[in-house]
């Protein structure tokens, strides 16, 4: 078996499961428009690095322990409670009054931005059940037949996670310097309302 085929669906699974805007998404335009592309960059790296955990987790087939209820629920709750925090802590930046779009006070390095995502994006287990499913497609698909076509497909899902994470980055990097006080409080009430959503849907589907 190629690489180079597993590897492709690798990137395409990556690139497609980072693309709609989830909390993570949402993290991510925060930091860039607060702390620079740097930031989202270090948002990107931390989503890449749980996808390639769980991406793996999910071809070690780990991802049939989340058929366990009470550990599935425990997970979920837990997951929840960290999309809560992260949405009131941006919820709160949003009712500060701000001046300028480089506030002071509020800078985030991109070693603090890399363990937010970390976190973030761990707190969805949900996310071990998906990359389970999506290996066992690519299994049924002869993609994963031998130990290089997986090693590849793994690296193929972190770089289409990357990959999506760069372009968003450098997109949002662009329109930057047209954003005002206002409209960047606008972002930090969305992300902040958006990614305590996601908690809650997660806390539903946890005891659900």
């Amino acid at each position: 078996m190629s690489v180079l085929p597993a590897w492709s669906a690798g990137l395409g699974l990556g690139f497609l499961v980072a693309l709609p805007l989830g909390p993570i998404g949402l993290l991510c335009v925060r930091s860039v428009l607060r702390n620079g592309f740097l930031c989202g960059f270090a948002i990107g790296l931390g989503a890449t690095a749980i996808d390639m955990l769980y991406a793996g987790l999910g071809l070690a087939g780990v991802g049939r322990l989340l058929d366990v209820q009470v550990l599935r629920t425990a997970l979920g709750l837990a997951g929840a409670v960290v999309m809560v925090y992260l949405g009131v802590r941006s919820l709160r930046s949003a009712f500060k009054a701000r001046g300028a779009i480089d506030t002071e006070g509020e800078t985030v390095l991109p070693w603090a931005a890399f363990r937010t995502a970390l976190t973030a994006t761990a707190a969805n287990p949900a996310t071990i059940g998906y990359w389970a499913a999506a290996f066992a497609a690519a299994t049924a698909a002869n993609l994963t037949g031998t130990l290089s076509a997986s090693v590849g497909m793994l690296i193929g899902v972190g770089c289409g996670t990357l990959l999506w994470f760069t372009t968003l980055s450098v997109s949002v990097m662009l329109f930057r310097r047209w954003f005002t006080s206002r409209m960047l409080q606008g972002v930090d009430l969305l992300a902040g309302v958006g990614v305590i959503f996601f908690g809650g849907v997660l806390a539903y589907q946890a005891v659900g």
